[in-house]
């Protein structure tokens, strides 16, 4: 592996875990149990919140508290010797929802990632849950995660083709987010990437890119919350390397963030998909701990 650090394997945790309840592939149950074959220590259930509006990938509100009852009797059922704990990734926003808003504040929840998936861009409709088409899809911006053809769809009709001017919008976004706080673990920090493979709308490498990642760096560090090191990319074969990159992995490190390790799984084959390549990744980029959640709190184990 070409002079990357050396490392041993620490505890499993997983702390991205999609379900029947979203837009997950397996139940809770089968992601349970694959999750104790598998030798996992911890297990946080991280369904896509309820949005002021109904998507195809997100929780229904209606279906929070029966959400949470299943993920907790699975904690029962599986004891001491697999934790599991209860969390919600939660869609930011800026000016209708995000993690800090309260929405899920009386919920019981033990943790939250904030994740960004939406662009705004200037001159679309303001976010509102009415501002939505014929077909039930917002007017007023697009996730940067959706398929390709859908994505070169809407950056020709939100940007005229300009992918850096949805790019500057993407990290501002990010950067709004973790100031707003109200998270626990930030989300897939470069989402944006997930339809860029080989670079092929937009350059990774230049200093427009470059300088609006950083000052999400920036925001991020400032915020005190954890960032995954998500392979949920490349288990989809969409990126040949997890988020972060590795560069934004180098400066996270060098502002002391502290990072976690997450499939971002949706089936049960995800949750130890490309975990080496992660933990490779943390090693490269000087990391020689993993912070992680425990019913307790947070703590940090060796990555070796």
């Amino acid at each position: 592996m070409g002079g990357l650090p050396r490392y041993t394997p620490p505890m499993l945790t997983n702390f991205h875990t999609h379900c029947e309840f979203c837009d997950g592939k397996a139940t809770a149950a089968a992601m349970a149990d694959a999750a104790r074959r598998a030798g996992f220590s911890i297990l946080g259930f991280s369904s896509h919140a309820p949005l002021p509006f109904v998507t195809r990938w997100t929780m229904k509100q209606a279906s929070l508290g029966d959400y949470v009852d299943a993920i907790r009797g699975l904690g029962r059922t599986h004891g001491p010797d697999m934790r599991i704990l209860v969390g919600l990734e939660v869609d930011s926003i800026e000016g209708l929802c995000g993690p800090a808003d309260g929405r899920f504040d009386g919920a019981g929840l033990d943790y939250r990632i904030g994740s960004v998936h939406f662009v705004l861009p200037d001159g679309a409709p303001a976010p509102t849950p009415e501002a939505l088409d014929e077909t039930g899809e917002p007017t007023f911006g697009f996730t940067v995660d959706e398929s390709e053809e859908k994505f070169d769809d809407h950056l020709s009709r939100f940007y005229d083709g300009d992918a850096e001017a949805m790019v500057d919008d993407y990290y501002a976004a990010v950067a709004a987010c973790a100031r707003a706080g109200g998270f626990d673990i930030l989300g897939h920090f470069d989402l944006v990437r997930k339809n860029n493979r080989g670079q092929r709308r937009f350059s990774e490498e230049g200093r427009r890119y470059r300088d609006a990642a950083m000052a999400a760096v920036e925001a991020v560090a400032e915020s005190g919350a954890i960032v995954e090191i998500n392979t949920g990319g490349m288990a989809r074969g969409k990126t040949d390397s997890p988020y972060p990159a590795a560069w934004i992995l180098r400066e996270l490190k060098a502002r002391g963030v502290g990072v976690c390790l997450n499939a971002d799984a949706h089936e049960t084959r995800h949750l130890s998909a490309h975990r080496e390549d992660g933990l490779r990744a943390a090693a490269a980029a000087g990391y020689d701990r993993l912070t992680v959640i425990g019913p307790d709190g947070r703590f940090q184990v060796e990555l070796g």
